[in-house]
């Protein structure tokens, strides 16, 4: 994270913000059968004032993302199975902190992410328990829900969870099709293995 000093208030310099990578452990992937397919900065540009000056701020974030194939009827063996972790700095200017992410409920975060589904519709909460994360028991939440994938309507379990680590937000998206056997070990699994980078 990076703190606006006085070259920003006066307009002198830029202000950037960047976060730090969150992924999944070579281990633990080799664990649950997930692979990388995505692993990229996010950037966003936006406006802030402070002290009565308005400037633009450059928001870094990094996306990871991690896929298993499972059968998936009647179109048969998909990478169908997906686990996305999204890391945010915390954004600090003058006396604002500021984090789109932190406002979020773990239902609302789940339309931050392209998970390779399309037209996810979110049901009910259907459970929650805490997972040891980087470190510390963290709270994950379950919903029902369904969505298309390949063309078919699939009922999928989806687990979401957001937190602060170091100076960032992390958030966690897992969805996957609800007739497969064993996946939330799995989603547990790659939780256990989450790797972030703090500056302390």
């Amino acid at each position: 994270m990076t703190l606006a000093g006085c070259g920003f208030l006066l307009g002198t310099e830029a202000l950037s913000f960047t976060a730090s990578k969150a992924t999944v452990s070579d281990a633990s992937l080799e664990d649950t059968g997930y692979e990388e397919t995505n692993v990229s900065e996010k950037n966003v540009t936006r406006e802030f004032t402070a002290a009565g000056q308005t400037r633009e701020v450059v928001v870094t974030n990094w996306l990871a993302q991690y896929e298993r194939q499972v059968g998936l009827e009647p179109v048969g063996e998909q990478r169908a199975a997906v686990f996305v972790a999204f890391s945010s700095p915390q954004i600090e200017i003058a006396t604002k902190k500021l984090n789109p992410l932190s406002e979020m409920s773990e239902k609302d975060i789940l339309t931050r992410f392209n998970t390779g589904y399309e037209g996810i519709s979110v049901g009910n909460q259907t459970g929650s328990q805490n997972v040891s994360a980087l470190g510390t028991e963290r709270s994950i939440k379950q919903f029902d829900g369904t969505a298309r994938f390949a063309g078919q309507d699939v009922d999928v379990v989806i687990h979401a969870s957001k937190f602060k680590h170091g100076s960032d937000y992390i958030g966690v998206v897992a969805i996957y099709p609800e007739r497969i056997d064993g996946e939330e070990d799995r989603v547990v699994t790659l939780l256990n293995g989450l790797t972030h980078r703090t500056d302390s």
